[in-house]
């Protein structure tokens, strides 16, 4: 739906007052909406591919932002590149 028919179902023809109201209606939703955030560290196990995670730390999990491991090296955050489409699981 564009501001000009939001417009016409308001009756209104001043754009700056619909589009006033329009910011403050998202503005108002976005903060009844609370953003959760966590984060959850495990420790690397040599020639382990996948990890579980916790149900304490899925609990309410809507979606995983990313995932990063820790350089020893340089002691930096290296993100890991999601996996996009159907994944294979390797048989040993």
């Amino acid at each position: 739906m564009v501001m000009k028919e939001l417009m016409e179902r308001v009756g209104t023809s001043n754009f700056g007052f619909a589009n006033a109201y329009l910011e403050d209606a998202i503005r108002e939703s976005n903060m009844l909406i609370e953003e959760s955030v966590a984060t959850a560290k495990t420790n690397l196990v040599k020639d382990q591919r996948y990890y579980a995670m916790e149900s304490a730390q899925i609990t309410g999990l809507v979606k995983l932002l990313n995932i990063a491991i820790l350089d020893t090296e340089s002691s930096e955050y290296r993100t890991i590149s999601r996996v996009v489409g159907q994944t294979s699981i390797d048989e040993v």
